[in-house]
């Protein structure tokens, strides 16, 4: 694992870069394929991967331990490589902004992201390890709604907005989807912004996640919006 080091989950970067997870998991092991075993021929440098991936694992939304990878901000590079043009740069801004965003959160609170360096920090701040478990989780817990959802947990909650989304507009082959995905994802981020009252959908503290799944997976777009869908999809 990753103990001083900023990571996304290949979740996040799927999200970023507008493919499924599992084509991003492909493209992740050919690139760790390409590598072979961690030289380059004719060098006597060395790779380890684990500088840029490592294998990990979430739960589903039906509670399935799924693969996934840790990825770093060198690996992030290493992923942009294989792409060109508008993508590539688009993906380039997001995920340096995204990084950048962690370390001025870094130096803004003076702590780690994770929960398990959460936990540890406020363990070591008490000097007394008989502390009472309890507490701690207390801590934690505390810790969370002050910063929001950890990273996992909102590369969930991405994923399943946007296939909630993807499928009302009836898939991305369809003409309501080309013509009006763009707007479904405004009007969801709009109101999901103000029944949750924060700045992002990403800002809300971990004990409302669950009902944020709810709310994702039951949110409609507006009365005129569901009737434009239905009318392209007829025409298509």
């Amino acid at each position: 694992m990753y103990k001083n080091k900023q990571v996304l989950t290949s979740l996040e970067v799927a999200e970023m870069v507008g493919r499924a997870h599992n084509e991003v998991l492909k493209d992740i092991r050919q690139i760790i394929k390409d590598l072979g075993e961690g030289s380059f021929p004719l060098s006597s440098e060395s790779i380890d991967i684990k500088d840029f991936f490592e294998e990990s694992t979430y739960l589903s939304m039906q509670n399935k331990k799924l693969p996934c990878f840790l990825v770093t901000k060198e690996g992030c590079e290493v992923y942009r490589n294989r792409m060109t043009g508008v993508k590539g740069t688009q993906f380039t801004f997001r995920y340096v902004n995204r990084f950048n965003k962690m370390e001025q959160q870094l130096k803004e609170h003076n702590l780690p992201l994770s929960l398990d360096e959460k936990i540890v920090v406020i363990a070591s701040g008490y000097g007394n390890m008989r502390q009472e478990i309890g507490d701690v989780k207390e801590k934690v817990e505390e810790l969370s709604e002050r910063f929001g959802l950890p990273a996992t947990n909102a590369a969930i909650l991405s994923h399943v907005r946007n296939g909630h989304i993807v499928h009302y507009l009836g898939g991305k082959d369809t003409k309501a989807y080309h013509k009006l995905s763009r707007k479904v994802f405004s009007e969801f981020g709009r109101d999901f912004k103000e029944n949750f009252d924060v700045l992002r959908y990403d800002a809300i503290p971990l004990s409302q996640f669950d009902e944020a799944l709810t709310y994702t997976k039951s949110w409609q777009p507006s009365f005129n919006t569901r009737g434009a869908i239905r009318k392209l999809n007829l025409l298509g």
